[in-house]
């Protein structure tokens, strides 16, 4: 006995499968631009200075006091991180910014100080006893510098390289997830 309850199969055709494939192609090329938006914002810090983790970078053109940047590593010792393995090629560095123009940094007598405030030692080598530059200088930031530190003694910023060029800055960061 036939009932209405079996259904007819219906026979799949080439338009059919055309449809699945394009469906298919269009979602991956959706995916792959989100993945890529994403990723260009993504930094992976792997280095002591900052909490290990996940940041999230963004492009803005304001950088204030306090709040963390990301940029390539400065001209003057690009050569000396290439040669000591501190970073990958092309890497960014993440620092917090401690000084803008105006503000007083002094780096003489060993220690950083920021408006008259100290804020810690400044190192002369790196954690295997190779020496590191440490340019001295008292007084106010010139126009377009940030100067960037983190409160590791031992951090790789501008107590090693001096002040940062403000169109250097690529983005602010954002923790994510860090640990």
């Amino acid at each position: 006995m036939t009932t209405m309850a079996t259904s007819a199969r219906r026979a799949v055709t080439a338009r059919d499968i055309e449809r699945s494939v394009l469906g298919a192609l269009a979602a991956t090329a959706v995916l792959s631009a989100l993945a890529s938006l994403f990723a260009s914002h993504l930094l992976c810090n792997c280095t002591p200075s900052l909490p290990l983790g996940l940041y999230w970078l963004s492009r803005s053109g304001h950088v204030t006091a306090g709040a963390l940047v990301a940029f390539p590593v400065p001209r003057c010792v690009q050569e000396l991180v290439r040669e000591r393995g501190y970073l990958p090629p092309g890497a960014l560095l993440v620092k917090p910014v401690v000084a803008l123009p105006d503000d007083r940094v002094c780096t003489d007598g060993g220690a950083l100080t920021v408006n008259g405030a100290p804020f810690g030692p400044i190192a002369t080598e790196d954690t295997r006893g190779r020496p590191l530059p440490h340019p001295e200088r008292c007084g106010p930031l010139p126009d377009g510098f940030a100067f960037v530190a983190s409160p590791l003694p031992t951090s790789f910023d501008s107590r090693t390289f001096g002040p940062v060029p403000l169109t250097s800055i690529r983005a602010t960061v954002t923790p994510l997830w860090t640990y």
